[in-house]
């Protein structure tokens, strides 16, 4: 056998022992999932022997299991935490789990951390966003109600560019309910908005216009679109992009 049919039947091997461990790392993958799928079958079973065994004790501790579950899925999602809220103290008896869960059940970052890059910007621009930058920390979990609101109401506000956002929108974002609650909602747009064009006053920059319309359909913009623009950027890129609706293309 010469060297050249040594060389080929030593890629040939090389081949065949990259594709038997692509099976085997395959198969691992599909046995995992399986051994995952039986044991939550084996979970559910036994819940729905307890729930049958024990059905009060079962209904009390029922909703905090459900709660803690959603936490470990969705993370700080005060959006969905109201409406599991909501399902669990009054439409569980008529819809379906399934009808509240959201749309944008995908939580990996929203656009790439290099898309969003503060040192291409310059001037008033720039100082508002460091100035956001600091109003806004990378830790959202630890951010108080009001500076999550800001944060959503801002974000969605730029996601809308030239066309803004409705205020029914932003309420139903915030959790806040719908009817007479509105009010309460519209009282935080207000007060987020005040704050942060504050913010941006002191740097030098103008965020919002004036808003028009009146009631849900009330529409609320950014100064420009081209500011909106760079903040959509800011706020995608940002770990609480999370609490925000899935964005337009970029």
């Amino acid at each position: 056998m010469g060297a050249h049919d040594e060389a080929n039947n030593g890629n040939k091997q090389e081949r065949f022992l990259l594709y038997e461990n692509k099976e085997e790392e395959l198969m691992e993958v599909n046995a995992e999932a399986l051994s995952t799928k039986k044991k939550n079958e084996r979970f559910l079973e036994a819940l729905k022997t307890l729930s049958d065994q024990d059905p009060q004790s079962f209904s009390e501790i029922a909703p905090e299991l459900l709660q803690r579950c959603a936490y470990y899925w969705r993370g700080s999602d005060p959006f969905f935490s109201t409406k599991l809220n909501s399902w669990l103290s009054y439409d569980m008896m008529w819809k379906p789990f399934g009808e509240i869960i959201p749309d944008d059940a995908n939580f990996s970052k929203r656009i790439e951390s290099d898309a969003f890059d503060i040192k291409m910007y310059s001037g008033s621009t720039k100082e508002l966003l460091m100035s956001l930058q600091n109003r806004f920390p990378n830790d959202f979990n630890q951010w108080d109600a009001s500076i999550r609101n800001q944060f959503i109401i801002l974000g969605m506000i730029a996601m809308g560019r030239g066309k803004g956002e409705y205020q029914g929108a932003l309420v139903h974002r915030l959790g806040l309910g719908s009817g007479d609650v509105r009010i309460k909602g519209s009282n935080v747009i207000r007060a987020a908005k005040i704050a942060l064009a504050r913010l941006a006053k002191d740097n030098g920059a103008e965020l919002f216009l004036p808003a028009s319309g009146h009631g849900v359909e009330r529409v609320h913009k950014i100064s420009s679109a081209k500011l909106a623009e760079t903040i959509e950027r800011f706020v995608l890129s940002h770990p609480a992009s999370v609490l925000l609706p899935p964005p337009r293309s970029l």
